[in-house]
């Protein structure tokens, strides 16, 4: 039983932590909250929240589960000590769960789906792991935790569907999107020979009963098929579905003697960069064998069973003659630790160039034991160079054994590449805020530290979900590491040892995600008197000055008028601001179109009058013709006199937030610099604007890059073309705006400089991905690149120096920052010998040897 000692240091860790959320901070970068539905037929059921209060979530939250699932709040504890001791940050009473029969039926996967689209859809935070299990004596008591992290604007239109492969012989389909749902029911009728059926309304949107051939299980060993239908169903979806992927996957058993199966696996239309790639699971059975199902790229299989039967002893059983195989390959192994064995296996796969895009974990019975361990890990290729391990930390959060204050609690830590100073940053955290003790590293490279922070009441309650999402809060908020996934393995009598595993990623550094707290702001209707609201704008309550702004998804006609603008002012120049984007199937240094995704518009009154307000006291003049001007009738179609529509590149979350609030002319060139003085840049060009763009931040959306299209006050301008402070000089010819014409001096770009924020209304936050594929754009896009980023090596060839292919500088550059002397490096047909310290490049089939340079910028 936990002491008033003990009560009391635990409140303290809670407080201090509070603390560390309190100190003042201007951005953040990626916020989590965890959603915990735990489900128990026929007995109280409850839905646990953790994590920060950003946006006002929990108030959203609060309304949707009283009025969608008829939820009452109970008392959660606080951080007092004279209160218990909270487990998570709102704690609700949850009667809408249901099951029914032995063959695992219940309404958990729809109940999920339903709570994914109140949050993406309609609170427009994004999905990151679907992850849960089942406990009790029978499995009768099911968990699922739904992760969700920063609010990302492609929520408020991306749908989401689930499917769950389920082994007594069924397949569900849970989502609202009716075009996916049929495209998925008319997939499984042909290929799994599913029949629908009725009567499941209140526990999925589609039910199919399977031919009794498709789901296989035999043997003591829990051998199945799953895995290999999980990977066939994948690539399908992926091909099926133009735009959508796989976002997580959550495999369990479940049964009186825990031999069934279920697989969900949940996809969204995220265009993601990944495309139609194949999906490669690698299932790490703890009954002695690794099952590897999926496509056999560019002969992999055979690498990989290669480095499998050498770093781990693995061999291949011997086939029984006549026996089904129930996946592409199959290797016996003695097993390892499955965190070790996970992280090994990541390494491998990213040196090859295979990015781990999920992965769960769980038990099952098998050879008459309750608790045989599963650890299905999948991979795609086309994420990153061969060759290249990007850092990965994996945690495991281990519970501990008994009752309420547990023992032999821990957490322990692996490294995969160069993690470099985040590690001893983790070990300050769990030492300061965990009170934990390190406990030193075994022979695997596994740091261990001792804590004791996980506390449980009851046979199911525990604290688990508020120190994971603490975990999560300080690797991707404060240390702007990615999170990959999330997942929990149930152990002991009734599953109520629990372990947590968390996969990190670094991605790089990347735009942080400005915060947004609610306004207070009112309108005030007079000052409106003689200023008339554009015609096109819908919201009838902006309209009657009832509120201040609205966000609006843009109609098709619109999207349609962007994408002429974007495909109009797009030119393959290369500047100095431009920097590589490493793509697999390609080498080009800049893509050949941007493709609008979507794209939102805003209705802000206030900005509105601002604008309206500066342009009153525009007196007309010279107007000059931007090259937006030349596409985009519908667009252009509302502009007044002296105005256009001009380009801001950024990340989508920093556009959501821009067309809120305006832009602030104390925050121009933070991000990007001031070559002609200090003001907010534009750009007529989306090429230009696309050199400062960004996705967000922690493998949200990955891909798609944001700009803001904004309505602007050119009026009459203030010509430049060298760099300088040109603000003094434009204020004294009482010019409106500065054009640094980069275009006339060098052949690049014009740039518009405002040195007064009323002349620029953010109105278009536009969602676009880059395509580098010439075959899949326009012909008349189909142009070679000019110019040069400065940050390329460069050979000397017979007409003067040149660059050398973009995929080859990048590995020159990392080359030379490991300090290496030479590097070996095919380009094309021929290999060639790079020397860094010579500054030579030699053709080994040909003998010839070139002199090479380093980048002007790095």
């Amino acid at each position: 039983e936990l002491s008033q000692e003990q009560s009391k240091t635990a409140h303290e860790r809670l407080r201090r932590l509070q603390e560390l959320d309190d100190q003042p901070r201007t951005e953040t970068k990626v916020p989590f909250i965890l959603v915990e539905l735990r489900g128990h037929a026929g007995h109280d059921s409850f839905i646990e929240i953790c994590g920060k209060d950003e946006y006002g979530v929990y108030d959203s939250l609060h309304s949707w589960l009283q009025l969608e699932w008829g939820c009452q709040k109970l008392a959660a504890g606080d951080l007092s000590d004279d209160t218990p001791l909270p487990f998570c940050d709102a704690f609700y009473s949850w009667p809408y769960f249901q099951a029914s029969s032995d063959e695992g039926l219940s309404n958990m996967g729809l109940a999920t789906m339903r709570l994914v689209d109140f949050m993406c859809n309609q609170l427009s935070w994004t999905l990151g792991v679907v992850n849960g299990g089942n406990v009790g004596s029978n499995g009768e008591i099911r968990e699922q935790q739904i992760i969700f992290k920063a609010p990302h604007p492609m929520n408020l239109v991306s749908p989401h569907v689930m499917v769950e492969l389920r082994s007594a012989g069924y397949v569900e389909i849970c989502g609202t999107d009716a075009g996916a749902v049929s495209t998925l029911r008319d997939y499984f009728a042909d290929k799994f020979g599913g029949e629908v059926e009725s009567g499941h309304e209140a526990f999925c949107d589609c039910c199919l009963r399977c031919a009794n051939n498709v789901f296989k299980e035999r043997g003591r060993s829990g051998e199945n098929n799953v895995g290999h239908l999980t990977t066939q169903v994948c690539d399908a979806v992926v091909a099926m579905l133009p735009g959508w992927s796989l976002v997580t996957m959550n495999g369990g058993n479940y049964g009186a003697d825990g031999t069934h199966r279920e697989q969900q696996l949940v996809f969204r239309w995220d265009n993601h960069p990944l495309r139609e790639a194949p999906h490669l699971l690698v299932e790490l059975r703890e009954a002695g064998y690794i099952e590897i199902c999926g496509e056999d790229v560019g002969g992999f299989h055979g690498k990989l069973a290669d480095w499998l039967k050498s770093e781990w002893g693995c061999k291949k059983p011997m086939a029984i003659p006549g026996q089904e195989p129930f996946c592409d390959l199959k290797l016996s192994w003695s097993p390892k630790d499955m965190m070790c064995a996970s992280a090994d296996l990541t390494a491998f796969f990213h040196g090859h160039g295979w990015q781990m895009q999920v992965c769960s974990q769980g038990t099952v019975h098998a050879k008459g034991k309750p608790d045989v361990r599963e650890q299905q890990i999948l991979f795609r290729p086309g994420s990153s160079a061969a060759g290249v391990v990007e850092p990965h930390v994996f945690l495991e959060l281990y519970t501990g054994e008994g009752s309420e204050v547990l023992g032999n609690q821990r957490i322990r830590l692996r490294e995969v590449g160069d993690c470099g100073a985040v590690l001893g940053e983790l070990e300050k955290f769990f030492l300061e805020y965990l009170g934990g003790e390190l406990d030193g590293q075994d022979d695997h490279g596994i740091t261990s530290f001792n804590v004791d922070v996980f506390l449980s009441r009851g046979l199911t309650d525990n604290n688990l979900g508020c120190w994971t999402m603490r975990v999560c809060d300080f690797m991707v908020d404060r240390l702007g590491w990615s999170f990959v996934v999330c997942n929990v393995c149930n152990l002991g009598p009734g599953g109520r040892i629990r372990e947590q595993q968390l996969v990190f990623r670094h991605d790089g550094e990347r735009r942080d995600i400005p915060l947004v707290r609610p306004t207070n702001e009112v309108l005030d209707p007079a000052a409106f008197s003689g200023v008339q609201l554009p015609s096109y704008w819908r919201d009838e309550e902006v309209k009657a000055l009832k509120k201040q702004r609205a966000m609006m998804i843009c109609e098709q006609d619109e999207v349609q008028s962007i994408q002429e603008m974007f495909d109009a002012t797009f030119k393959r120049v290369l500047t100095r601001d431009r920097v590589y984007e490493y793509q697999t199937s390609s080498s080009e240094e800049m893509p050949y179109r941007l493709e609008v995704v979507h794209a939102f518009r805003s209705e802000n009154a206030n900005l509105w009058l601002n604008f309206a307000q500066r342009r009153s006291s525009y007196k007309g003049g010279t107007v000059m013709r931007t090259k937006t001007q030349s596409a985009g009738s519908l667009l252009n179609s509302r502009l007044d006199a002296g105005e256009a529509y001009l380009a801001h590149g950024t990340n989508p979350s920093s556009a959501m937030a821009i067309l809120k609030t305006g832009f602030v002319l104390a925050n121009a060139g933070k991000a990007t610099g001031t070559m002609f003085g200090y003001g907010i840049y534009l750009a007529e060009c989306v090429s230009k604007s696309d050199e400062y763009a960004r996705d967000d931040n922690g493998g949200t959306f990955p891909g798609l890059m944001a700009v803001l299209l904004c309505r602007s006050l050119v009026g009459n301008p203030y010509v430049v073309q060298d760099p300088g402070d040109a603000v003094p000089a434009a204020q004294a010819s009482n010019c409106d705006s500065i054009i640094g014409d980069r275009e006339a001096k060098v052949g690049t770009y014009r740039e518009f400089v405002f040195f007064d924020e009323r002349q620029v209304m953010p109105e278009f936050a536009v969602i676009y991905r880059r395509q580098y594929d010439s075959k899949s754009v326009p012909k008349f896009m189909r142009s070679s690149t000019l110019g040069t980023t400065g940050r390329n090596w460069q050979v000397q060839l017979d007409k003067g120096w040149g660059n050398v292919p973009p995929d080859v500088s990048l590995d020159l550059n990392r080359a030379d920052q490991e300090g290496k002397a030479e590097l070996e490096r095919s380009v094309g047909e021929f290999l060639y010998i790079f020397n860094l310290k010579k500054k030579t490049q030699l053709n080994v089939a040909t003998g010839n040897t070139r002199k090479i340079r380093a980048p002007m910028r790095k």
